[in-house]
């Protein structure tokens, strides 16, 4: 009885076992293609059904012949038949399976190269100026591939430029960006996008100075928030100019209004004159209004580096536009062609400020240092092989031309 009882025991582990682990294969098989979005899981499922049941009918009529004239009549009309069926039914893709490793071995995955959405149907119905279509046809691809970022930013283009939804293409951008793990690239692209909008659609600057400023909060020390402190900056200097043109245009109305009144007319040609009565006031007014751009934007690209050049040129202060490049220098975010750019910048105003020779080529070096291989380092080198010359020239354009005592051997000495 022990020893049944052992025997017994044995079995059931063992066909636990072995049909066990045929079971999971089978489970993991099904599960892998059904997750697979170029096979239709209702078919897969079904497939698989049919399958395993007509397996399990033949290995059932197979056990339970009792001769060899049942079991002949079993194979001629259900083993060989059914057999046939699955095989015509699973050899496309059995042969796949075998032949898939070497062929992506040889030409990549044909499935990550073709399994991408299609937006074509989406582009012709949106030439054709059939706005809503293409919104269904992009939304029946984003139903295949969820979250597909070409896909939501494609929606939203025709949902605010072509239908004129701004809430309805705000509300799919923030679909495309919430994806924490493509945040960095997703949020910068579509938040600009939305600001453009906001700027040429709505007419709303406050809104896309909150928008851009997101950029700022979100991604904070990266160059997509550094670019968005540039559109910050030139946004207010857009409108301070266009307030200048306004009192521009203001003032000329009422100079006219005055010249008729007089019945002497000031000529346009002498407007500019009438209106910046000297080129000292306008650079002064220009630093003025730089220096609060700078106070609103401390850290806007353009507004450094035209402080800096009205300090070097107005006020002849070059210590104070070193000042402007040592704080872009130390922007998060910049780029090594930005930063070669300011330190050749500081360079030009340290040969022109007569520095030493070993002040000059301290900067030159770094620019070397941010990448040896680049080639802004390249042309650092190649201008520190010259800079003796270069320096030599700047000593003679800062030299005046003294009248020594050579007018006593031409007789000028009176």
């Amino acid at each position: 009885m022990t020893l049944l009882l052992q025997s017994t025991t044995g079995r059931l582990y063992w066909a636990f076992l072995v049909y066990g682990v045929l079971l999971a294969v089978v489970v993991y098989v099904i599960l892998k293609q059904v997750k697979n979005p170029d096979n239709d899981p209702f078919k897969v499922i079904v497939k698989w059904v049919v399958t395993l049941a007509l397996v399990t009918f033949m290995i059932y009529a197979t056990v339970t012949a009792n001769d060899r004239g049942a079991l002949l009549v079993v194979f001629i009309f259900l083993l060989l038949p059914a057999s046939m069926f699955l095989a015509l039914w699973w050899v496309p893709d059995i042969s796949e399976w075998i032949a898939s490793p070497i062929t992506n071995a040889l030409t990549g995955d044909s499935r990550k190269s073709y399994n991408k959405p299609e937006y074509g149907v989406a582009n012709a119905r949106f030439k054709r100026g059939q706005y809503f279509e293409a919104v269904e046809a992009v939304d029946e691809q984003l139903e295949k591939h969820p979250g597909d970022f070409d896909g939501l930013m494609l929606k939203a283009t025709i949902q605010a430029e072509n239908l004129g939804d701004l809430a309805a293409a705000a509300a799919t951008l923030q679909q495309a960006i919430n994806d924490p793990k493509q945040l960095d690239y997703r949020l910068p692209v579509a938040l600009n996008k939305m600001a453009d909008w906001q700027l040429t659609i709505a007419g709303d600057p406050e809104a896309a100075r909150r928008t851009l400023h997101q950029i700022r909060v979100e991604i904070p020390h990266s160059q997509a928030a550094q670019l968005a402190s540039q559109r910050l900056a030139s946004l207010d200097s857009s409108e301070e100019s266009e307030a200048a043109v306004v009192d521009f245009n203001e003032s000329y109305q009422k100079l006219v209004e005055e010249s008729a009144l007089k019945d002497d007319f000031t000529s346009p040609l002498e407007l500019p004159k009438a209106i910046e009565s000297n080129q000292h006031q306008a650079a002064q007014e220009a630093l003025e209004s730089c220096l609060r751009r700078v106070e609103v934007h401390p850290d806007s690209v353009s507004n450094r580096e035209d402080l800096a050049a009205l300090y070097l040129d107005h006020s002849k202060n070059p210590a104070k536009a070193i000042e402007q490049y040592d704080h872009l220098l130390a922007l998060p975010g910049a780029t090594i062609h930005q930063k070669a750019a300011w330190l050749n910048k500081l360079a030009d105003i340290q040969v022109k400020s007569a520095e030493s020779h070993e002040t000059v080529r301290s900067t030159l070096e770094r620019i070397i240092a941010l990448d040896p291989k680049s080639a802004p380092a390249a042309r650092a080198q190649q201008r520190i092989s010259y800079l003796g010359i270069e320096l030599r020239g700047a000593n003679r354009k800062n030299t005046k031309l003294q009248l020594g005592s050579y007018g006593e051997d031409i007789g000028l000495k009176g």
